[in-house]
């Protein structure tokens, strides 16, 4: 397994090519060919280890070099190889792969070809760092990496105001999220005395209950930030002003995925503690539900996915927070596939429309861009749930898990199926469908993308497609990750304290495989629930936008508060820009009045107008004349005098 040591370091190298001999040498298409090499060889590399660790069920802790030394404790730079990790490689490289080869074409002609893809390839690095590490620090390097990657991205078109605000408020959003990340890092360091994820594992039992619980909570807070969960979610519709493969990158496969995955990665810590666990699926349930309805009014194209992306992690974390870590990670995985392909499906259809996002101002795109639309449709069908699509598998999996476990949160993200089916189809008839709203100019040049676009697009469909029917291998994979009976590193008595955190989860029965889990869902009441609901949502969509049954104008205007209310976001924006922006600012003006001003000002200019004055009053004593200077001794003499017969 010693060429595992490629998958991280063939991304930095091709960054570092191309940041040195990108606009000398390389330029484009030549820093785009090399961008995808590096990542390619990375993708190639990380499915051979994947191969292995399921033949073997292995579990590899490879030190690389010694970082730093911390007392008696060095910090390595390492890789952690098991069937978490070869999971959640595979599907960073990999999907980065498509996301790459996609970019060559969609970034054709860009003056700044070879800093985009130098940003792209030191992205897959930092957090194929993250994804890789044994301890916090390495995976807080990558975590932060990532961070600086995406306010790079985002913030590509430097020369649009907008462009650099929203790169902006992602880092600084995500460094609130970050500030408690890290202190949670800071108090599993002097809890554990070490922060080897493996090692920190064996000492549970040896920690007080509050403090592994406010470890846990403080990591999850970077969580929050990082993946965008209720709070701190702010940032994620506004990075859509990077490019759009930076988009399907963050929101896919990599940055959002983190928060999702780190969990996924401290299960033990996390299973620890039932007050943790119900915190994650309270952000994750409220999110999935907050998100969803966001996304029914948005006419952003990208911004619509993007509050997809929100809320199907919301689906995650409840998972995770319900105690279905496997079920949370296979959804990450097959989410990831659909949601990269409706971004960049999304991406095909802006350069042919020629980057109008107003989903208001599309319609009857499928008679010039047929590929586009139909790969959009497939991952349009599987993001809505529908069978036998890949997030029928995910998705299901955990509304019905959650069925069994808690019914409110159920209820939550039941409703969150049936409005993610509504929006996305939505979306759909807008564009692709209903009524030729394009502008006559526009609609000359409309085309289908070229080939290096639509291939990606056609792979991320057949993976939309069939990545479903590994629903039941890919939970046995990540047994020895996940499951406390299969994680032979634990000690006995980690894993009884882990199997009573995770005892209500216990109970949980999914099916043993797709087909069976499929034949379920079509015969039993809750199955066939969900399974109505999500063509209930399609339904409705086809309604409202394609045949215009429903006038969704007359009920905008019948329900408007209700409207305003979800398309101004929740008033998220306003609450925070109020108290943290303009707030900020008059209360920097109230401090800067009273400290500055009057405080600070007030001694200094004080201290000169005493010195001013005094001088003032000394200054009539050097008259420079000679019977002043003559009376003022002989006062002086008087005074002295009389002081002294005085006290004598």
């Amino acid at each position: 397994m010693e060429y595992l040591w490629i998958i991280p370091f063939s991304p930095l190298i091709a960054f570092i090519i191309i940041g040195l001999f990108g606009y000398k040498f390389l330029r484009e298409p030549l820093a785009g060919i090399v961008a995808v090499i590096g990542v390619a060889i990375s993708a190639i590399a990380s499915v051979i280890g994947f191969i292995n660790v399921a033949q073997t069920q292995g579990h590899y802790d490879l030190k690389l070099f010694t970082w730093m030394p911390l007392g008696d404790y060095e910090i390595s730079v390492s890789i952690l190889w098991d069937p978490l990790s070869a999971l959640m490689t595979c599907v960073v490289t990999v999907i980065s792969t498509f996301i790459f080869i996609f970019a060559t074409g969609y970034m054709r002609g860009e003056p700044s070809y070879p800093r985009f893809f130098a940003y792209l390839s030191l992205f897959v690095f930092m957090m194929l760092m993250l994804t890789l590490s044994d301890n916090l620090v390495q995976l807080f390097f990558g975590w932060e990496g990532v961070g600086l990657a995406s306010y790079l991205l985002i913030g590509f078109y430097h020369h649009k105001n907008s462009a650099a605000d929203a790169a902006f408020e992602s880092f600084i959003t995500n460094r609130v999220g970050d500030w408690l990340f890290l202190t949670g890092v800071l108090l599993a360091f002097v809890t554990f005395g070490t922060l080897d994820y493996l090692d920190m594992f064996n000492k549970i039992p040896e920690v007080d209950f509050w403090i592994i619980t406010a470890i846990a909570l403080l990591l999850f807070g970077g969580a929050v930030g990082k993946s965008a969960q209720l709070g701190l979610h702010i940032w994620l519709p506004n990075a859509m002003e990077g490019p759009t493969p930076v988009s399907a990158l963050i929101h896919a496969a990599t940055m959002v995925a983190a928060g999702v995955y780190m969990v996924a990665r401290l299960m033990p810590i996390f299973a620890s503690s039932d007050i943790a666990l119900n915190v994650v699926l309270l952000f994750g349930t409220a999110s999935a539900f907050v998100a969803a309805t966001i996304g029914l009014v948005q006419n952003d194209i990208k911004r619509v996915i993007a509050y997809s992306t929100m809320s199907q992690l919301g689906y995650m974390f409840a998972a995770e927070g319900l105690g279905l870590f496997g079920e949370g990670m296979f959804h990450l995985a097959s989410h990831a596939v659909f949601k990269a392909l409706l971004f960049l499906s999304a991406g095909s259809v802006l350069i042919g429309v020629h980057h109008i996002l107003n989903i208001q101002k599309l319609g009857q795109l499928r008679k010039y861009m047929p590929i586009t639309a139909f790969t959009f449709l497939i991952g349009a069908l599987a993001l809505s749930g529908i069978p036998p699509f890949a997030g029928f598998f995910s998705k299901d999996a955990i509304i019905e898990g959650a069925y069994e476990i808690n019914k409110l949160v159920w209820f939550f993200l039941w409703g969150g199926a049936f409005l993610t089916a509504f929006y996305t189809f939505r979306l759909y008839f807008l564009v692709f469908e209903n009524g030729d709203r394009l502008d006559p100019h526009v609609k000359k040049h409309v085309h289908e993308s070229p080939i290096n676009m639509t291939i990606p697009l056609i792979v991320l469909a057949t993976g939309a497609v069939v990545l479903g029917f590994f629903q039941s291998f890919f939970r046995d994979f990540l047994k020895p990750s996940l499951d406390p009976n299969h994680m032979a590193f634990l000690s006995e008595e980690t894993r009884l304290v882990v199997e009573e955190g995770l005892a209500r989860a216990h109970h949980v029965h999914i099916a043993e495989n797709a087909f069976h889990f499929l034949i379920h869902s079509l015969t039993s009441p809750l199955g066939l629930l969900a399974l109505f609901t999500a063509i209930g949502g399609i339904f409705l969509a086809f309604l409202a936008y394609q045949v215009k049954v429903i006038d969704v104008k007359q009920i905008t205007r019948d329900f408007k508060p209700i409207y305003l209310f979800l398309y101004n976001r929740w008033y998220f924006d306003f609450i925070y820009y109020a108290i943290f922006v303009y707030g900020y600012y008059k209360f920097s003006k109230i401090l800067w009045w009273i400290g500055d001003k009057f405080i600070i000002d007030g001694i200094v200019d004080g201290s000169a107008k005493v010195s001013v004055g005094t001088g003032g009053v000394l200054r009539l004593l050097q008259s420079g004349r000679i019977n002043t200077y003559v009376l003022q001794l002989a006062v002086g003499i008087m005074i002295f005098l009389g002081i002294f017969l005085l006290f004598i």
